[in-house]
């Protein structure tokens, strides 16, 4: 038995402008389809409504055919790393897997896999993915500002949310100036750093996955580098014994959330006065933070500090910008060197 509603009888040459109308005062029935005969189109419109635009046209009963409701997938959370997605564990506790896949498949036309991310383990922040769809991958490629990155799944850490944060940290360094990157993992603010200006970055990172990663993305952006990249794979508290250098650094970056204040006697060794630290920390509580900062930092001073990622409920990834307060100047005959 077809369903009675109402319906706007409209010329043809008028319908457009009809449907706009309906749907401007909120009476168009989206549960039925729009139909037509010779010469009218009809409009279905909610009948308990008291704001039909009859004025203009007439109002008619009407047996319209029901439309056909597509429920849009629900989005998931996820991080796109080139054609690869990344969902968070967390994600499964609401949508099911089949449908984290349609979301995604239906949102990334060339999407080669779907991984979840069920924790990050070890010292090197490596992420344990788990394939839910799509085919194994082992090795993705990024781009960031016209700059190449090779990451290998579930062997480095790597956050493509940072991007941003990578360029906007080298806009920030100066021509002839001389930079330490201490968790540079596959090199996203030291290959930035040194595309921008005529600047020497030693990137350092212990994971050795990460330093092949490292030393093959200095290749790939060769030609747009200025500066130079010298690469370590090393403990990052080695780097001032490695570098023979004391206090000669004009900015370090120390891209370690959850452990970058227990390296706080190197940032002391490494850095000189007025020089700028990039400390980059896991906060439940920035003020609890900056005044554990200051209980374990107490010659440097915090300049600035943001959120740059949110990481979990009511808590998140913040940098705080700190400047060398120790007035010791280096000796002399403390020179940057690069070991042989």
């Amino acid at each position: 038995m077809e369903d009675k509603t109402l319906c706007l009888k409209v010329p043809k040459n008028r319908a457009n402008e009809a449907i706009k109308e309906a749907k401007r005062r909120g009476v168009f029935d989206e549960n039925y389809k729009v139909f037509r005969d010779a010469e009218h189109v009809y409009i279905p419109v909610r009948a308990d409504s008291a704001n039909l635009p009859v004025e203009e046209w007439e109002l008619v009963e009407c047996s319209p055919p029901r439309a056909e409701r597509r429920e849009k997938p629900k989005t998931p959370s996820y991080d796109l790393i080139g054609d690869v997605a990344i969902v968070r564990s967390n994600v499964l506790e609401f949508l099911g897997e089949d449908e984290i896949v349609r979301a995604l498949t239906a949102f990334h036309k060339r999407l080669r896999a779907i991984y979840v991310k069920e924790e990050t383990v070890d010292e090197f922040r490596i992420p344990l993915l788990r394939l839910i769809w799509g085919e194994p991958v082992e090795e993705v490629s990024v781009r960031e500002y016209g700059l190449s990155f090779k990451v290998r799944l579930g062997k480095v850490y790597f956050n493509q949310r940072l991007g941003e944060e990578h360029h906007r940290v080298a806009s920030e360094v100066s021509p002839g100036e001389t930079i330490a990157d201490l968790f540079a993992g596959v090199g996203g603010f030291s290959i930035h750093a040194a595309s921008m200006t005529y600047v020497r970055v030693v990137a350092n990172d212990l994971n050795p996955h990460a330093y092949e990663c490292l030393l093959e993305n200095v290749r790939l952006n060769k030609k747009a580098l200025k500066g130079t990249v010298i690469p370590f794979n090393e403990d990052a508290s080695r780097i001032p014994e490695l570098v023979s250098c004391r206090k000669c650094f004009d900015k370090v970056i120390a891209n370690l959330p959850r452990k970058s204040l227990d390296f706080a006697d190197v940032y002391s060794e490494l850095v000189k006065p007025g020089g700028v630290l990039y400390l980059y920390v896991l906060s439940y509580d920035p003020e609890t933070t900056t005044e554990e900062i200051y209980r374990r930092m107490g010659e440097w001073r915090i300049i600035s500090s943001r959120l740059v990622l949110e990481y979990a409920p009511r808590a998140g990834i913040y940098l705080f910008k700190l400047v060398n307060a120790d007035n010791n100047e280096p000796n002399q005959q403390d020179r940057f060197r690069i070991p042989q």
